[in-house]
């Protein structure tokens, strides 16, 4: 098992006082788990790190179709002008 390193946030915000209201979406920790990846390596270098911004590369099929966060209905307009639907029943 590989040791986890961990840099504390030099700005930690305010925490909710207990029994204070916790609105789903709108509290979050002042840290996050991150982790690289290599192809023949594997996951290695975990760490907690302040919470920042992530880093996307803007080829990531999570961007393209939505198809990593919903995959709805897909419709398509045939040569006659009438619309069909892909697998409606998933």
């Amino acid at each position: 098992m590989q040791e986890i390193r961990y840099e504390l946030t030099k700005t930690p915000k305010k925490k909710p006082a207990p029994g204070d209201p916790l609105p789903f979406g709108t509290i979050f920790t002042d840290h996050m788990f991150v982790m690289d990846y290599k192809v023949g390596k594997g996951w290695y270098n975990p760490r907690i790190v302040p919470r920042k911004s992530l880093e996307l590369d803007p080829a990531a099929i999570v961007l393209h179709y939505a198809q990593e966060s919903f995959e709805g209905l897909k419709a398509y307009r045939t040569a006659d002008g009438s619309v069909q639907l892909f697998r409606p029943d998933r």
